[in-house]
C-alpha cells in the first residue's frame, strides 16, 4: 500500500526523536505549515502546506490527493521557489541526509565536505542519528551525491510551471 501525506507525517509526529531530528537539523516543522503569503503554480496544480521552517518558508505537496508520491514544492519567505523532491518520501531522505540542502542547489557552490563538517561538528553523532530516524520513519539512506543529484533535478524540472506565483501575478525567484 502506498503511504499517504497524513500517514507519513502522523508517523513522524507519534516519533518525537524523528520529529525533533527534522526540525533540528533539518529545519522541516508540520506545526509551521501556514505560508506568509497566498501563492499559486502557473501549470494551476494545487497545493498542500505540510510543513514551515524557522525562517518562514514553506513546504507543499504539488497535486490533489492523499497520496505522499506527490512532488515537493518549497517557497522561502524571501520568494524564491520551486521543486525540492519527487515525493513527500524523497523530501524526508532529503531533509535527513541533507540538512543543509539549501545551500547545495545549483549556482551557491558550497563544497558539500565542508557543510557536512560543519554539521558534524555540532552533531557529532550525525550518522548515528541520521540512520536511526530513517529506520523509524521507513526510509532509504541514498549518498549525498545522489540526493544532490535529486536535488537538481527537481529544481531544474521548477521552470516554468513549478515557481510559485503571488496572489498578484508576481513570480517567485527559481530555487538556486
Amino acid at each position: 500500500m502506498t503511504p499517504t501525506t497524513d500517514s507519513l507525517l502522523r508517523n513522524l509526529l507519534r516519533i518525537p526523536e524523528a520529529e525533533e531530528f527534522l526540525a533540528w537539523p533539518g529545519d522541516f516543522e508540520p506545526s509551521r505549515s501556514g505560508h506568509g503569503e497566498w501563492i499559486h503554480l502557473p501549470c494551476g496544480n494545487p497545493l498542500q502546506p505540510i510543513a514551515g521552517d524557522g525562517g518562514g518558508g514553506t513546504y507543499y505537496q504539488v497535486g490533489a490527493g492523499p497520496g505522499a508520491n506527490r512532488p515537493v514544492l518549497y517557497a522561502s519567505s524571501e520568494s524564491e521557489g520551486g521543486l525540492i523532491a519527487e515525493s513527500l518520501t524523497e523530501a524526508l531522505e532529503l531533509l535527513i541526509g541533507l540538512p543543509y540542502w539549501q545551500d547545495c542547489l545549483p549556482g551557491r557552490g558550497f563544497p558539500l565536505a565542508e557543510l557536512e563538517a560543519e554539521y558534524r561538528s555540532t552533531f557529532p553523532d550525525l550518522d548515528v542519528r541520521r540512520a536511526r530516524v530513517a529506520r523509524l520513519l521507513g526510509v532509504s539512506r541514498p549518498s549525498a551525491e545522489v540526493l544532490v543529484a535529486r536535488l537538481h533535478a527537481s529544481v531544474a524540472r521548477s521552470v516554468p510551471d513549478y515557481v510559485p506565483r503571488t496572489a498578484q501575478g508576481c513570480s517567485y525567484v527559481p530555487l538556486g
